[in-house]
């Protein structure tokens, strides 16, 4: 199937909010090509520019539904978005006016259970107390599945390494991903205090 891709400088997990800013012309084109309920492809940027200018995306992305937006004072639309499959691109199919690429699904192909995502929230929990936010207390599904996406968003790094998890095959291969990034962080922070920060969806300026 044929889809649009916006792409962010940005790793965006199933099941995870993003909150777009929209104000380039091409993606309100591509909004108002979508409309409501219509779905599209957001894909992490390999390479260049996200806001005017062109972009290499990775290969893997996920699928969001457009929500009717939101227009702020200045024009501009806001979007809260919730990510919903992993999807591999095939190939493009146009860049004008806004990018458009043959996709497919890319299914996980599990691998997991409960005492996988008992242990990587366990590394999670130390990794929290290592940077002094063992307070945060974050809601973990019971799907092993969707839990290994949940844990692997929560995981500190740059966006290459948090692109190797989306592409991670199985969910349970991802947990021992995640876990083994919670340990080494919280390693580093107790031996130099300093450490990459965790990754939060924040607003992405588009």
């Amino acid at each position: 199937m044929d889809l649009p891709v916006f792409a962010l400088h940005q790793v965006v997990f199933p099941g995870s909010p993003v909150t777009l800013r929209v104000f380039e012309p091409r993606y309100r084109e591509l909004l108002d090509d979508v409309a409501a309920g219509g779905r599209f492809v957001i894909a992490a940027i390999r390479q260049g520019r996200e806001v005017a200018g062109p972009a290499e995306v990775f290969r893997v992305g996920v699928t969001v539904e457009g929500p009717v937006p939101e227009v702020l004072p200045d024009g501009t639309l806001l979007l809260q978005l919730d990510a919903d499959e992993r999807v591999t691109l095939v190939e493009r199919i146009a860049e004008d006016p806004y990018p458009s690429w043959c996709v497919e699904p890319y299914p996980d192909e599990g691998g997991a259970g409960t005492d996988d995502v008992e242990v990587t929230v366990q590394a999670l929990r130390d990794y929290l107390v290592a940077i002094g936010e063992d307070h945060v207390r974050p809601a973990i599904p019971t799907d092993p599945v969707a839990a290994s996406n949940v844990l692997a968003a929560a995981a500190p790094g740059l966006p290459v390494v948090r692109q190797e998890l989306l592409e991670t095959a199985a969910a349970g291969d991802r947990l021992a991903r995640a876990s083994a990034i919670f340990r080494r962080e919280a390693a580093i922070v107790r031996a130099t205090g300093a450490g990459v920060a965790s990754a939060e969806l924040g607003i992405s300026p588009n």
